[in-house]
């Protein structure tokens, strides 16, 4: 564990979400955080992560780390604080656990209970199943200093859960300020999965969803293998949670009867090396909003299988709607043939993408833009 130290040139940040708990979207999350931060302010913050596993937190970020559920380093963090970071990713939200969204909720009246201001950073807001939860979050939403979301519904739900009181505006995912690792990191990962380096690549990010039995492994395993028969590309498996999806992605290239031809990647890796990945396949069919991030991040044209509407809110901040299906009762052959039609439009799809990238790494840095504000307006350190 290590706590951080007041010192009288940097801003002490303290950073809650859900980090070290294996799952890349909230990783790359966390490095986008850390990347904003560098680029925005260079030396003049030191951020201190909140996590599940504080000795690999620090070992793929680099950031000093302690353990998210223990009182007395929370505590002692927050005390040493001038501001308190929840986010981004999906904190706020009823719909993986109560439990879940209670936790980030007492972090956050931990911080206001030690008089350190608090910015809700980037997050994307619900859905909210229970009225306890609107309630919940209404009330702590209007004791936070500013809140940034990153997609437009997020912004109308607080307004319409009657969060009335901090400075609210719409910026984009931290991830959208991630760069690719060089080329070497990215080789190296090619070596180690035993990827082909001379097929073009279509990746599949898929994950388990809904009640026990609801997810439809056979259609899964049927577009694996459409999918590689109609376009010729090697399927790769891109799992985001582990091991969960590592599990989930070798269930569902075991059904297609020739497991070997879908390799799985298994990781773990950085969320810069995995953009690199995604930046090398010729399209990308996802669940996981975060392998649709990178994918626009890299330019390379995704199509989504939403199971939650921040997919769809994505794929339609982007105008990609017609590259959008629900992962309930798809059909793999139609899903198919518009991944087909997406590669024979791969350039000019490509182009549109590249061309949103600056304003997109604009919003994601301007997070920390609100943050450095708001240090700046409650800590006497630079002034």
């Amino acid at each position: 564990m290590s706590l951080p130290v007041r010192t009288t040139s940097a801003y002490q940040v303290a950073v809650s979400g859900y980090y070290g708990c294996g799952n890349a979207g909230d990783e790359a999350v966390l490095a986008g955080i850390r990347t904003s931060f560098a680029r925005q302010a260079g030396d003049r913050v030191q951020l201190t992560v909140f996590s599940q596993s504080p000795a690999e937190t620090t070992r793929m970020h680099g950031l000093p780390s302690v353990e998210r559920m223990k009182l007395t380093s929370l505590r002692s963090t927050l005390r040493h604080s001038d501001l308190l970071i929840s986010g981004g990713g999906s904190l706020l939200q009823d719909t993986t656990s109560m439990r879940s969204l209670l936790y980030y909720l007492w972090v956050v009246r931990l911080a206001n209970s030690h008089r350190v201001p608090v910015m809700l950073y980037a997050q994307g807001m619900g859905p909210f199943r229970r009225s306890l939860s609107r309630a919940l979050v209404r009330i702590v939403a209007n004791r936070a200093d500013y809140i940034t979301v990153r997609d437009e519904p997020s912004l109308r739900l607080l307004q319409s859960l009657g969060v009335r009181r901090p400075p609210m505006e719409m910026t984009a995912d931290p991830a959208f300020a991630l760069a690719p690792a060089s080329t070497e990191a990215v080789d190296a990962l090619f070596r180690a999965e035993g990827l082909p380096v001379d097929e073009p690549l279509i990746g599949v990010a898929l994950r388990p969803w809904g009640g026990a039995g609801e997810s439809p492994l056979d259609s899964y395993a049927q577009l694996l293998t459409l999918l590689r028969r109609r376009t010729g590309h090697r399927v790769v498996l891109l799992p985001m949670q582990s091991p969960g999806d590592a599990t989930f992605a070798e269930t569902v290239a075991a059904l297609t009867g020739d497991p070997s031809a879908f390799p799985v990647v298994r990781g773990p890796y950085s969320p810069d090396v995995l953009l690199g990945l995604v930046a090398r396949m010729q399209a990308v069919v996802a669940m996981r909003l975060h392998t649709l991030i990178f994918a626009a991040r890299a330019a390379v044209p995704p199509f989504a299988l939403s199971y939650d509407p921040k997919v769809e809110s994505l794929m339609r901040s982007l105008d990609l709607a017609d590259s959008l299906e629900h992962w309930r009762g798809f059909d793999p052959a139609e899903v198919t043939d518009r991944v087909a039609a997406i590669l024979s439009e791969r350039s000019s799809r490509s182009a549109a993408l590249r061309a949103r990238a600056p304003e997109l790494e604009r919003l994601a840095l301007s997070n920390a833009d609100c943050a450095l504000t708001l240090l700046n307006r409650h800590s006497p350190i630079h002034q």
